[in-house]
């Protein structure tokens, strides 16, 4: 490779430090952006790479290194593949089967065959198998007779070259200034293939072919190593990264291009799973190819010592005999599971030996990781079961999972760069280390460095004496042990030390702690080596981490002989003398004719030097045996047996005693004593072999055959590498399968031995390989022969691929791409729809690649192939297509029209359950994100907004999107907006004790996170990112909330209280129809982007009837199928390039309108739709919420200007110049008054009204916050919106409580000088205006005499505001003209606030006084006023002074020119000349009367003797308006929907409860009936809208019947559809979640259209004796139907094809009885199956397994249910309600009925509402089973029959109750 670099640098004028070597013989360089990009735009080399300036050579070293993602500004790395010239001149012929000859006949004949019909299919084998069979015949029979005559084809230079240029779409550079290569265009392409990286450039030079490529930072290597969990949920991963492998190669093929050996790190892979195949172009050269065939080394020096690693059995022997050090061992190791010199994420590790605090250190235990030993075991185990602990639990959504570990790495960056800080630069050091440069901070000596870290040493302490050397000036350099002289020597000493026989006799146990077995399992929780990263199933892409190579004990290192010591072991002289006489006695004769074994010389016992005669070695080897046999091998000397007992156990020497006649052995026998070294074991030797042959065989699967080699050498030939190809592919597969067991295999290895390792893994362990894939293994590796057989048949040294194929195998041709990817061929069972998949995502990533700016026109593209693709599509298909979808919806250019476009089909196809999960948050992304976004409004028109119901669920949507959508009307959108109505921590004081009805902490609903069967997509896209708050704020996307609502609106805890799986009645279907008339403007819909603000208007009869009318299913569109560029934004424009340039034209200003007037109508909408309590609960609730936000803070107090437009009155007798706040709070108040008019004035009274009363209350504390001063505003003008819609009657009613609780707390305020407004005299000064008009307003309804009766105190109160002054003024003896300030305070008066009386002196000034008394002179008399008035006389002198005042500055023009005048300006309330004029009555404003009707003398002109100028100024207040929206009183129309009777009662309980409050309360509230079956009602099914729900009956019908407060609760509702088409008796019905149709059933299932009623498929029983008995519908993404029959056996049938998906049999030898019940469980893994026996079968959906089977009643199951948490309920004629857990043999609560069995009961959240025969209606806990039962007898007032089915709406907590007389009831 260095050669290869030395080139690269040459010729692209790369310098060497800008340069690494590579995987796969590629070279990575790391170049400027600039140089690049003008290379690929202007085809043109720069003669040299600009360098990069400021950083060091460490620093590029680490920006080269694949696992870091941020490089430095301008620059980027790339990806160098070399050629040399000299290795492409040999020739390759191409065969007339080729896919390049193919192809080109193909072209040239105009047609090709199309593979993915079955007709083309046929004819392309039965052409190949023609010529594969003649070829091969023609070869055996005919070319041994004829001359060979074969012309050798082109050159594999001119070859690769012509192919490289054409597939990669861009001619060559030459470069070099070579004159003999001529220049050379483009050729002609189709552009690159989306599965192949494409080339930024093709250079050539005068020896080598240059293939510039951008770099890829992942490959399918890092994830079946890093990060294996991102392929662990589903085969279709795998199925479609190899489909879109082939898809590349069939491309390669085509051009006459070979792919190379196809190693794991060429299969380039993103987070969303795209494929790009990096062609090995380094297989073409020819000595490379020869070592494909015979697995030799590459020739260069640099790659020599590769080959070792290739077989890592002979490396691991070598260790163990000692042929090579530690050092060379451990590195190699390193390297073999990826790690890299320079990498600080991945860097190779060594074990610290020493601990540097003796001489030559103390050694370390290597037994125990550095981290543990650091840590210390309690340290370790305290984290184990903390996060075990942590685990068990589990945590909320969005929340890291904790997972039970002791270390979290074994070398972390942050380590690398404090073990390299002295050769590190300072800025590196800042950005990874610590931000501040602190130099003492780090470790300063070799010492305090390994005690410090806990982590394992680098190689550099080993090798580099430089690396203590610091490079910065206020840095020392490292210290070394003062027992070192130098650098270099404690680099020697280290190294020795790890080389020593201390090291070397226990490395092997550091190994397998850090590469070994010791990593997972049962042993890595007992060493506490648990390691984060192998046991967190992350799922995102990495190219780091730890990897166990040893899943098997290591062996030791071999010490030396000890079974042979180099010492003698010493004998005592009684042995000696002893085997003396053996000697002799052996001498005379053999022991039964035999002569003992003997030993070598290793074994011989020494003589001692006085001996005279030499013993023989068979005597001393039988003495030696004897001892042997009974010595303790592992025992020292000193515990051995004595010798007397040894002399016994030898049989041949009792023998020789016997034939010796000697009695027992000799005494002194007894304490001889043979001395053997200590840890003697004869058997070491044997041992330590089968240990080391074990290790091989199991571990590493080494002793791999040898291959043979004949001397054949035909030409070479394009199919040769195709089929090289097609092996490669074949071993490909198999290593991602067996990825754990090759980890061994070095990432270097040749075909052959990747292919030979592989083929024997297949052999023992072809099940690990994914079943659908098996086959093609099995195929592609020829598993059917012998590797002799195919590697030693006529297999040349220079022959391309490993074998050759048969000509038919199977019935089939050699494989090839091409023919794998038909969908009919067998050996890959790809699913259909992976070729429309791959045609979106190659679609998603051209456009993205060629276009930035794509947006609305790109989206389009892709929506218009997405139906197709969901027709076919399975689970594990969403799987891939999701996060492309979520990546749409997260990017600005994108997000709004992938929300509109993708979502109903996505979430369609996903069920509510994952789209809830999935696509919820990218939802509540797009609402939140700040900022201009075009076409924004789109998401919030009503045929949007009920898309979003149906698809997620009625609970979600108003917990989770409904917020965003009001939050529009408020002015504030997006989370980052709401920092205008951020306040400070002492203004978090507010509304603290509300009751509960108007909890502060009720905008947002809490809930658990829900289980799903799909894995988590947190790869790639964001799903745990939580929105998190500042301590200071306290409003949630413009929102109060309280502390403990602020923990629960995280994006992570949403509401669980999902409403059912069926989809509500208005939801349009797709199918069939066109995407045309699916448009924002269809009829349907009536989506007019103007947006019309009469939408529903109650006032007008005609419109009334059309908003009843609005529920209907045909009147709303729910699909969102519509192209925005057929809607009609703008008036003009009628044709699409006129509408993109209008759109281009609109501003933000007038979107921003769209998008309010859309808002506005939605939410009308929505009130109309949700109903009642569901209004009041969460639009209401929130709208009087934002109310207060339109008037937080000083810059919503300013007046806009009169001109304004938008400055509309808000009240009925506004000033012409309202505040901002006022224009802001409009929409809302719109919106308030409108569910007013729907349901009347309970809404006003009972909520609006309590709510103004408790945000105006006294608070807590004297001071006053930005919110409560935002609260009093909004207070007061609600309220006076309230007052102009309430009846006389209703207003004299409620006067009381407004004096009491809203006029004088607002009073109390705003004349206090204690309190002082955070926004100063402004604030006041709007709030006494609007305070003033509301009492103005009040005493214009009720007339003269109600006012003096009950509006004095009210009076009273004001206008003591102008006396406050003047009696502080009193007390500190101050004269009336002088001026109250700061100044003029001593410490004493600061009782009093300083700044409140300031503002007091504003805003109760000399206009104030005039423009408030004058009119209440006017209005109730002089007489009158005097006596309400305590300080009439001082009110009076101010209204006198200011008359004065005005007329000495300009009696003709009376306005104000003092600065406290201009302040206060517009502030003048009067009453007009033409009111009194001209009705000359109180109470009276236009020809309304209203209140008492009081009358005033025509001539008066002034009150008592005091002379008025009652229209002096211009810019005062006046009491007039117009009839429509400054009116004293308008009458609220009478609506259908009006609250009274039961409705009105039943509302006003539940709006008293809280939000939090999720459970089922049943108080008999009787609200509606149905009354249409003539049957007994079998079945009720809810929608997911709550506004509708379907019956079936025994009658034969089903019916379709809609949910909306009408009447007092007695109204008879009438059907909207009726399905007669059954002939008997209809017991099932419900909505199937993913085809959004009805399923009933009656002995036969039938699936039709609840809008149109027309039937879609009718599944008759399979056998006319044994009819369906039990109906379920899986949950979405499944689409299948169960059915149960009489026959015990389970059919799985998929509505969308004819016939049998599945069918099980469960009743095979236990006599269960009939099929009940089924119940899906809701991950819609499991099915359960309830008998009339009382058994419960449990089966797995996905293999029809029965999990479990128990006898869970005595008799017959009546019904069964589901829950999450593998909860199953069921119920029995044995009175029993049982909780069962789907793994646990006993039940977990059993509920005992006394009197009657619970035959129908339904799951609300956590709670069971049961029925029973007899009318009760019972509610049991699912959980806590402590908690009571609530047992309720229906009355037969408000029912009547037997009770005979039940149904529940979740969100709005009512009940449908069902009877055998037919007739339906709605009860709360």
């Amino acid at each position: 490779m260095e050669c290869r670099v030395a080139a690269v640098e040459k010729d692209l004028g790369i310098d060497r430090k800008q340069l690494v070597v590579g995987e796969r013989c590629q070279i990575v360089a790391f170049v400027p952006v600039k140089w690049l990009s003008s290379l690929k735009d202007r085809k043109t080399l720069l003669s040299s790479c600009p360098r990069p300036e400021g950083l060091s050579e460490a620093e590029i070293t680490t920006f080269l290194q694949p696992s870091v993602d941020k490089l430095p500004t301008g620059w980027t790395r790339i990806s160098i593949q070399t050629l040399r010239k000299s290795q492409l001149a040999y020739h390759i012929t191409q065969t007339p089967s080729s896919p390049a000859r193919c192809a080109e006949e193909a072209a040239r004949g105009g047609m090709e065959l199309d593979l993915d019909s079955l007709c083309g299919f046929m004819q392309h084998v039965a052409e190949q198998n023609y010529r594969n069979l003649w070829r091969k015949a023609h070869h055996q029979y005919g070319r041994p007779h004829t001359d060979n005559t074969e012309t050798p084809g082109s050159s594999a230079l001119q070859s690769v070259r012509q192919s490289l240029s054409r597939l990669l779409g861009c001619g060559f550079l030459h470069i070099g200034g070579d004159s003999s290569l001529n220049k050379e265009a483009a050729a002609e392409s189709r552009g690159p293939h989306p599965n192949l990286l494409p080339a930024d450039a093709l250079l050539e030079s005068a020896h080598f072919l240059y293939v510039i490529q951008p770099f890829s930072r992942f490959s399918l290597r890092d994830i079946v190593t890093y990060s294996p969990a991102k392929l662990a949920s589903s085969h279709a991963k795998v199925l479609f990264i190899l489909f879109q492998v082939l898809q590349a190669m069939r491309a390669c093929h085509r051009e006459g291009l070979a792919c190379g050996s196809l190693a794991l790190s060429q299969v380039l892979v993103d987070e969303r799973l795209c494929t790009q195949l990096q062609l090995s172009l380094c297989d073409y050269e020819r000595s490379e190819c020869v070592e494909l065939s015979r697995g030799e080394a590459d020739h260069e020096g640099s790659e020599q010592a590769v080959s070792a690693e290739h077989q890592l059995p002979a490396l691991c022997t070598d260790w163990v005999h000692g042929r090579i050090s530690n050092f060379s061992y451990l590195m190699r190791l390193n390297r073999l599971v990826g790690r890299r010199d320079g990498d600080p994420n991945y860097h190779p590790v060594l074990p610290w030996v020493v601990d540097f605090t003796v001489p030559y250190g103390k050694f370390r235990d290597l037994r125990k990781s550095k981290f543990r030993l650091n840590k210390g075991d309690k340290q370790l185990d305290f984290t184990y079961e903390m996060t075990q602990e942590a685990f068990v639990t589990g945590g909320q959504a969005g929340e890291v999972l904790h997972v039970p570990h002791h270390i979290s790495d074994i070398l972390s960056d942050i380590t690398y760069y404090v073990y390299k800080a002295r050769r590190t630069p300072r800025s590196v050091l800042c950005s990874h280390v610590r931000s501040q440069w602190e130099p003492n901070e780090y470790p300063a000596s070799m010492e305090r460095m390994q005690s410090w870290t806990p982590d394992e040493c680098i190689p550099e302490f080993y090798t580099d004496p430089t690396i203590f050397q610091s490079i910065h000036p206020d840095m020392p350099d490292l210290d070394i042990p003062n027992w070192c002289t130098s650098y270099q020597d404690f680099i020697d000493v280290h190294r020795e030390l790890l080389e020593s026989k201390e090291v070397s006799f226990n490395l092997h146990h550091w190994i397998d702690l850090t590469f070994g077995y010791k990593l997972t399992g049962k042993e890595a929780v007992k060493a506490k080596n648990v390691c984060l990263h192998l046991v967190d199933g992350h799922s995102h892409l990495t190219s780091y981490g730890v990897v166990q190579l040893f899943d098997r004990p290591h062996p030791q290192r071999l010490a030396g002989g000890s079974y042979a010591p180099p010492e003698a072991p010493v004998i005592t002289q009684n042995l000696k003398g002893l085997a003396e006489r053996h000697c002799e006695v052996r001498a005379a004769g053999l022991i039964n004719g035999m002569v003992p074994e003997t030993a070598g010389s290793e074994g011989a016992w020494p003589l001692a030097e006085d001996s005279r005669e030499r013993l023989k070695e068979e005597d001393l080897e039988e003495g030696t045996e004897a001892l042997d046999s009974l010595s303790a091998s592992d025992k020292p000397s000193e515990q051995l047996p004595p010798v007397s007992n040894l002399s016994t156990a030898d049989p041949r020497v009792s023998v020789n005693k016997v034939n010796r006649n000697r009695g027992t052995a000799d005494p002194d026998l007894r304490d001889a004593r043979i001395s053997l070294p200590e840890g003697f074991n004869p058997l070491q030797a044997l041992e330590d072999l089968e240990k080391h042959h074990n290790f091989l065989v199991r571990g590493l699967y080494g002793e791999l055959p040898e291959r043979g080699f004949t001397n054949q050498t035909p030409q070479l030939s394009f199919s040769q590498f195709v089929q090289r190809d097609m092996q490669a592919f074949g071993v490909l597969i198999a290593e991602i399968f067996f990825a754990q067991r090759l980890r061994a295999l070095a990432q270097e290895a040749s075909l052959l031995d990747r292919f030979l390792t592989v083929r024997k893994l297949c052999v023992h362990h072809l099940k690990e390989i994914a079943a659908p894939l098996q086959h093609a293994a099995f195929t592609l590796l020829q598993l059917g022969k012998s590797c002799e057989e195919l590697l030693g048949a006529g297999v040349h040294g220079d022959q391309i691929n490993l074998f050759e194929y048969l000509p038919v195998f199977e019935g089939l041709p050699p494989p090839s791409p091409a023919q794998l990817l038909s969908p009919s061929c067998p050996t890959i069972p790809f699913p259909l729809y992976f070729s429309s998949l791959h045609q979106f995502v190659c679609s998603y990533y051209s456009h993205w690649a060629e276009n930035v700016e794509q947006g609305r026109d790109f989206v389009f593209s892709l929506w218009q192939q997405l139906d197709k693709l969901l027709e076919k599509i399975q689970p594990e298909g969403l799987e891939i297509l999701l996060p492309f979808i979520l990546g749409l919806m997260s990017s600005d250019l994108t997000a709004v029209y992938a929300a509109w476009y993708f979502f109903e089909p996505i979430s369609r196809a996903l069920g509510p359950r994952n789209a809830y999960r999935y696509l919820l948050k990218p939802l509540v992304g797009v609402y939140e994100k700040p900022g201009y976004l075009c076409g924004r409004f789109y998401l919030y028109s009503d045929c949007f907004i009920v898309q979003l119901i149906v698809r997620l669920g009625l609970q979600p949507f108003l917990s989770s999107i409904l917020p965003h959508i009001l939050q529009v009307l408020s002015g504030q959108e997006g989370a980052e907006d709401s920092r205008v109505l951020g306040v400070a921590a002492d203004d978090e004081e507010a509304v603290s004790d509300s009751p509960d009805s108007y909890s502060s902490s009720e905008l947002k609903g809490t809930a658990e996170h829900r289980s799903s069967s799909f894995m988590d997509f947190s790869s790639g896209i964001s799903f745990s990112d939580q929105a998190e708050l500042t301590e200071n704020e306290d409003f949630q996307n413009g929102i109060f909330l309280s502390d403990r609502e602020q923990e629960s609106v995280s994006l992570g805890k949403l509401s669980d209280k999902s409403s059912n799986s069926d989809t509500s009645a208005e939801d349009r279907g797709t199918d069939s129809d066109s995407k045309e008339r699916l448009s924002l403007r269809s009829v349907d819909s009536n989506q007019d982007l103007k947006l019309p603000e009469s939408f529903l208007q109650p006032g007008d009869p005609e419109e009334e009837e059309e908003g009843e009318a609005v529920p209907e299913p045909a009147d709303v569109c729910s699909s969102p199928a519509s192209d925005p560029r057929e809607s009609e934004p703008l008036p003009k424009g009628e044709s699409l390039e006129e509408e993109d340039e209008e759109e281009e034209e609109l501003s933000e200003g007038k979107e921003q309108k769209i998008l309010l007037d859309t808002a506005c109508k939605t939410v009308k909408w929505l009130a109309l739709k949700l109903g009642p309590t569901l209004s009041s609960r969460h639009l209401v609730r929130n709208l009087l919420r934002l109310l207060i936000s339109c008037y937080f803070g000083s810059e919503k107090h300013q007046f806009v200007s009169p001109g304004d437009e938008n400055g509309t009155r808000v009240g009925n007798i506004y000033e012409h110049r309202p505040v901002l706040g006022d224009v802001i709070a409009k929409p809302i108040l719109e919106c308030l008054m409108y569910v007013a008019q729907l349901y009347g004035e309970p809404v006003l009274t009972y909520q609006c009204l309590t709510y103004i009363a408790y945000v105006v209350g006294p608070s807590n504390s004297w001071r006053l916050n930005s919110r409560k001063e935002a609260g009093l505003l909004s207070g007061v003008v609600l309220m006076q919106k309230i007052i102009v819609y309430l009846s006389d009657t209703t207003l004299m009613d409620v006067l009381p409580k407004i004096n009491q609780d809203v006029l004088l707390p607002v009073l109390q305020v705003l004349t206090s000088p204690h309190t002082s407004f955070p926004s100063r005299a402004q604030a006041r000064s709007v709030l006494c205006v609007k305070t003033l008009s509301l009492i103005a307003l009040v005493c214009l309804r009720i007339g003269q005499e109600m006012v003096s009766q009950h509006m004095s105190e009210t009076l009273r109160r004001f206008f003591q505001g102008f006396s406050v002054l003047s009696e502080l003024k009193e007390q500190m003896g101050m004269s009336e003209s002088s001026r109250l300030g700061l100044t003029g305070l001593s410490g004493d008066e600061l009782s009093w606030d300083p700044a409140a009386i300031e503002e007091l002196e504003v805003v109760f000034s000399l206009e104030m006084a005039y423009s408030a008394y004058i009119p209440f002179n006017c209005l109730i008399g002089d007489s009158i006023i005097k006596k309400v008035l305590q300080n009439h006389d001082q009110v009076w002198k101010l209204v006198t002074l200011y008359q004065e005042t005005v007329s000495a500055q300009s009696p003709e023009s009376p306005h104000l020119t003092s600065a406290e005048s201009q302040q206060g300006e517009g502030f003048a309330l009067s009453v007009q000349d033409g009111l009194l004029a001209d009705d000359r009555v109180t109470g009276t404003f236009g020809s309304v009367t209203v209140g008492n009707r009081i009358e005033i003398p025509q001539d008066t002109t002034s009150v008592g003797h005091h002379p008025a100028q009652v229209n002096q100024c211009a810019n005062t207040l006046t009491l007039t308006g117009s009839q429509e929206d400054g009116s004293l009183k308008q009458e609220l129309p009478r609506s259908a929907r009006m609250l009274c009777g039961n409705w009105l009662a039943y509302w006003q309980y539940e709006i008293g409860l809280s939000q939090h409050d999720t459970r089922f309360y049943f108080h008999q509230i009787r609200l509606q009936h149905f009354a249409g079956h003539s049957g007994t009602v079998k079945c009720l099914s809810t929608l997911s809208g709550e506004d509708f729900f379907l019956s079936a009956s025994r009658d034969k019908t089903v019916r379709l019947w809609p949910l909306y407060n009408y009447g007092d609760g007695t109204r008879e509702m009438e059907p909207r559809l009726t399905y007669s088409e059954h002939r008997k008796s209809v017991f099932y019905v419900q909505q199937a979640e993913a085809l959004q149709q009805v399923v009933s059933c009656d002995g036969s299932v039938h699936l039709w259209d609840q809008f149109t009623g027309k039937t879609i498929r009718i599944f008759d029983a399979f056998d006319s004796r044994n009819p369906v008995t039990a109906v379920t519908s899986m949950p979405a993404p499944q689409c299948s139907v169960i059915t149960g029959t009489a026959d015990s056996v389970i059919h799985f049938i998929d509505p969308r094809k004819p016939g049998l998906q599945h069918e099980f049999r469960l009743n095979m030898s236990v006599t269960a009885g009939l099929i009940r019940c089924l119940a899906v469980s809701p991950s819609g893994r499991t099915v359960a199956v309830g008998f009339s026996s009382g058994y419960i079968y449990l089966l797995d959906t996905r293999t029809g397994l029965i999990m479990r089977v128990w006898q869970a009643h005595d008799s017959d199951i009546l019904q069964l249910k589901t829950a999450d948490g593998n909860i199953v309920v069921s119920s029995s004629t044995d009175h029993c309600l049982t909780i069962w857990k789907e793994s646990e043999q006993k039940a977990i609560h059993h509920y005992r009925s006394i009197s009657d069995p619970v035959h129908i009961f339904s799951l609300h959240n956590n709670e069971i509402v049961a029925g029973t025969v007899a009318n009760r209606i019972g509610i049991y806990s699912l959980v806590d089973t402590s908690v009571p039962v609530s047992m309720n007898k229906l009355s037969s007032e408000n029912f009547r029959g037997t009770l005979t089915s039940l149904g529940i709406l979740p969100a709005k907590r009512l009940l449908l109750l069902g009877s055998d007389n037919g007739v339906i009831r709605l009860l709360a």
